[in-house]
């Protein structure tokens, strides 16, 4: 009877343990939330605290294999950094949600300051991990407040449960929504402290020097104006932006200076005033273009850029015969290699303003490289050096599988293909490109390619941007139609026909649109 009744009395409390163990882990990650919200506030507030979850994620794409990286840039594209930057905040809120379980057995005050010190030591290590030098004494301040907050939510949460039967300070409903509304609290603190304070930002408010060549817009003849085709110029709001990082470092113009190292008879530095009053400013608009658009995508765009020519740059310094390769290392630690002899093309700049105003962070304040002969990620942002080798090196893309010369493919996009009833007429048009070998005509199918008619062009702004186009078309019957487009560049070369994938030196095949005619 002894051990049947021990039995009935203890089943009771053996499941209270049971449910009370059970309810750690959501105790944890309810606390590790809070934690993480504080730090995404401060990282909005002050670029001097990263976000560690992002410092993680950024710091896993810098290590991943080529092979890996491709094949998620390959078949998830840009989401696959989203994807990336999710997956680890959900995997530092499984590893909150374990601490208090894991850390020891001993009672709940015990039990939350080894966790919280855990949990600190780990946010501290993760942003430590911060492509972007950050300072060390904040990093390591925010990551023992946010493991303050952790260790203290977890008491807090515990405490209803420890003293069952008894008053206590808070229940454990109060507990839960006095957390969350921290939590609310921190993230809309975050969003709107972010926005008043732009400490995530550069100050791009800065001096330019006037250009001594600017760009002039030729004469031409008139060209129609069609709904749906893109401008000319693309505002830099409007133009892509892809880079590895997943926050991108804030540079100061105050404070910069770009080096020059390697093999040059005089390693020199300029700041960025000097940099403009060293050397002639011009103007030029260019295409840019993503390695990894696909045909037909918007990965590309065409804008006026404003710097220094790199050759000028490089003869100051004076280089040296056995000099193979330029190197562009930048501020958020992205490294890539161009031949000295691209460096040296009159069109490769160092850019300081694009459409003429300062360039914005996301386009590489305050200084950026501009190739136009080679794609986007041959053209560095956020620069810092410039270092001259006698080998060919490989940069950051290179060493992952990608082109490491970077050439633009000869391409062209439909933007519209029109609208209307059979027998009206209607507008295909788009825009074509072809780095330094200019455009010399596109072509558009009607029926899928079987035959071709020559598109009317318009004069480009420069040999280095892209060519709008258009074909006037009126549809002979209604029903479906397959309309495709070709460009041939400078040389006469039509592009080529062949469908590939961007990897690994840039996608080819016509761009093509079904059209439903009524």
């Amino acid at each position: 009877m002894a051990r049947v009744r021990r039995g009935w009395v203890d089943a009771p409390q053996a499941g209270m343990r049971q449910r009370r163990a059970g309810t750690r882990g959501l105790e944890g990650a309810l606390a590790g939330a809070l934690a993480l919200a504080a730090l995404w506030m401060a990282s909005r507030v002050t670029a001097a605290i990263p976000f560690p979850p992002l410092s993680l994620a950024g710091q896993l794409i810098r290590l991943a294999p080529g092979d890996v990286a491709t094949f998620f840039i390959e078949r998830l594209q840009h989401n696959a950094v989203r994807l990336l930057e999710a997956g680890v905040t959900v995997a530092v809120l499984v590893a909150a949600a374990l601490l208090p379980r894991l850390v020891s057995r001993s009672g709940d005050p015990v039990r939350a300051s080894r966790a919280g010190a855990l949990l600190a030591v780990g946010l501290v290590l993760a942003a430590l991990l911060d492509p972007v030098r950050r300072s060390t004494a904040g990093l390591i301040a925010a990551g023992a407040a946010a493991g303050l907050l952790y260790a203290a939510a977890l008491a807090l949460l515990a405490a209803p449960a420890a003293t069952a039967g008894r008053a206590t300070l808070l229940s454990r409903r109060e507990a839960l929504a006095w957390i969350g509304w921290a939590i609310g609290g921190f993230v809309a603190g975050g969003a709107v402290l972010g926005r008043l304070l732009a400490r995530t930002e550069p100050d791009t408010g800065v001096a330019l020097a006037a250009p001594a060549e600017r760009a002039v817009v030729p004469d031409r003849a008139a060209f129609p104006a069609i709904s749906g085709l893109s401008p000319e110029v693309t505002a830099a709001r409007d133009h892509y932006v892809v880079d590895i990082d997943i926050v991108d470092p804030v540079v100061e113009a105050d404070g910069w200076a770009l080096a020059i190292r390697g093999e040059v008879e005089q390693p020199l530095e300029w700041s960025f005033a000097k940099l403009q009053r060293s050397f002639p400013v011009v103007e030029a608009w260019s295409v840019l273009t993503c390695v990894s658009n696909e045909v037909g995508g918007d990965l590309v765009g065409n804008s006026k850029w404003t710097g220094v020519r790199i050759r000028d740059v490089l003869r100051a310094a004076g280089l040296r015969p056995r000099a193979v390769d330029v190197v562009f290392v930048c501020a958020d630690g992205y490294t890539v290699s161009v031949p000295v002899r691209a460096a040296m093309h009159p069109s490769a700049l160092l850019a300081v303003a694009q459409n003429g105003r300062p360039l914005t962070q996301a386009h590489g304040f305050p200084c950026r490289a501009r190739l136009p002969a080679l794609y986007g990620m041959m053209n560095a942002k956020w620069l810092q050096a410039i270092e001259v080798v006698r080998f060919d090196a490989k940069g950051y893309w290179a060493r992952r599988g990608w082109s490491d010369v970077g050439t633009v493919r000869t391409g062209s996009r439909i933007d519209t293909a029109g609208s209307g009833r059979a027998s009206e007429s209607r507008w295909v048009a788009g825009v074509a490109w072809a780095g330094l070998r200019g455009i010399s005509r596109v072509e558009v199918s009607l029926d899928g390619g079987k035959s071709w008619a020559a598109a009317r062009l318009r004069e480009p702004l420069s040999p280095v941007a892209w060519t709008q186009w258009a074909y006037r078309w009126t549809p002979p019957r209604p029903g479906p139609y397959r309309v495709l487009c070709r460009a041939a560049d400078g040389d006469g070369r039509v592009q080529d026909a062949a469908r590939r994938r961007p990897h690994p030196s840039g996608a080819s095949g016509y761009h093509q649109v079904g059209v439903i005619v009524s």
